[in-house]
This record gives C-alpha cells, structure tokens and sequence, in this order.
C-alpha cells in the first residue's frame, strides 16, 4: 500500500481563487473510495499505486475540462513494502515521542 501526497495547481484560469478546482478534485477523490485526508497545501491518498495514478490523472483531466490551460502537480509517494503503515501511523510514529 502506498501513501501518496498530492498538490495539483492550474495554472491559466480566469482567476486567483483556485478553490472551484480543489473542490471538484475532492469529489473525484472521494469516489475513488480511497482513504484520504486534505491538507492546507496537499491532499494525502492512501491505496494501491496503481489506483493512485489512475485517480490523479482523472484530476488532470478534469482541470483541463474546467478551463486549466496548465497544471502543476507535486506527487511525493511513499510505497513501503517491508510493512503495512498508514497515514495515521506515520504521523503517530513522528508526534508520540514530542
């Protein structure tokens, strides 16, 4: 299982205010079904990789059919197999000891 952190950002919209996409990226990512939390600045998803890709290309798409004349998208992935971790796990082990 794979914990991915994404930022997509269009960029060549008619204005500042990005939250019209952000929104409509989180009603795709809800579908999905996959396990995820919204950040500030990022959207964490929690699943099979595969499935991951398949829903950030489907974020693109999207944008692209809102108007997006380009997108800037920051994928940090985190696949370890020597165990099964979660989102809450990797924050749990970084915050219990502070």
């Amino acid at each position: 299982m794979a914990i991915v952190d994404i930022s997509v950002v269009p960029i060549g919209t008619k204005s500042t205010s990005i939250s019209e996409y952000v929104r409509k990226s989180i009603k795709l990512i809800k579908k999905s079904g996959l396990k995820y939390q919204v950040g500030p600045m990022g959207t964490t998803i929690e699943g099979d990789l595969s499935d991951i890709f398949e829903l950030i290309l489907q974020i693109h798409k999207a944008q692209v059919k809102m108007g997006a004349k380009r997108i800037l998208t920051t994928i940090k992935i985190d696949d370890r197999r020597d165990k099964k971790q979660t989102m809450e796990d990797k924050v749990r082990a970084a915050t219990s000891k502070v």
